[in-house]
């Protein structure tokens, strides 16, 4: 499984370390999963994102899956032959919502088999085993995201959009194991359970 966790999706040295990553955009099937931002924005703002724009002009074949769209039946054939699956930011717990209720959850660890998983914010948080953060988030809390699971493929938290003047009132809300701080432009690669940092290593361990 290979998780390349980023703290901004659309921020420039994001996009260069990916493109480096999975060997250029040439002949790549990219789809992409806005519905972390219909949670926390208008229904729909994800179109005009930074994101959504630079994979549409990124020369890749991109198609975007809203969750919502499939509440009665999600079929696993959409994510034949595809090589990036593009999780974006927004609302963890709503995220985490539409993944159980459609049943993506029981479908991520076949698809990521031969795909690889790109999270944005959001879509890189879900990846802990909690969404204890989303609770407290400084600046965003979504109060109750907390009650859902997070997907469980890494065995640490990711903290994105860090700045060093947080991290006194990050420390002393945080309650789980082994957290990293992750700027924008930063990445955390995660490869069969081995990690590495793209960027500034920044880690709270209790």
């Amino acid at each position: 499984m290979n998780l390349f966790l980023a703290s901004e999706g659309s921020d420039p040295k994001t996009i260069e370390k990916l493109e480096k990553y999975v060997g250029g955009w040439k002949n790549k099937k990219v789809i992409y999963i806005p519905t972390a931002r219909n949670g926390e924005n208008d229904f729909g703002t994800w179109e005009d994102s930074g994101t959504w724009n630079f994979l549409k002009s990124s020369g890749m074949d991109v198609k975007a899956v809203q969750l919502e769209d499939y509440k009665d039946y999600l079929d696993p054939k959409i994510f034949e032959e595809t090589d990036i699956l593009w999780i974006s930011g927004g609302a963890c717990g709503y995220l985490m919502y539409w993944i159980i209720r459609t049943g993506f959850d029981k479908m991520l660890p076949t698809i990521l088999k031969k795909t690889i998983y790109v999270g944005s914010s959001a879509g890189s948080m879900i990846a802990a085993p909690t969404l204890e953060i989303a609770d407290w988030f400084i600046g965003e809390t979504e109060r109750g995201a907390s009650y859902l699971p997070g997907l469980g493929f890494t065995d640490f938290d990711f903290y994105p959009h860090y700045e060093e003047y947080l991290k006194p009132e990050i420390i002393s809300k945080y309650n789980g194991k082994k957290m990293y701080l992750v700027k924008n432009g930063d990445v955390i690669v995660y490869e069969d359970g081995k990690v590495t940092v793209l960027g500034e290593e920044n880690i709270i361990t209790n």
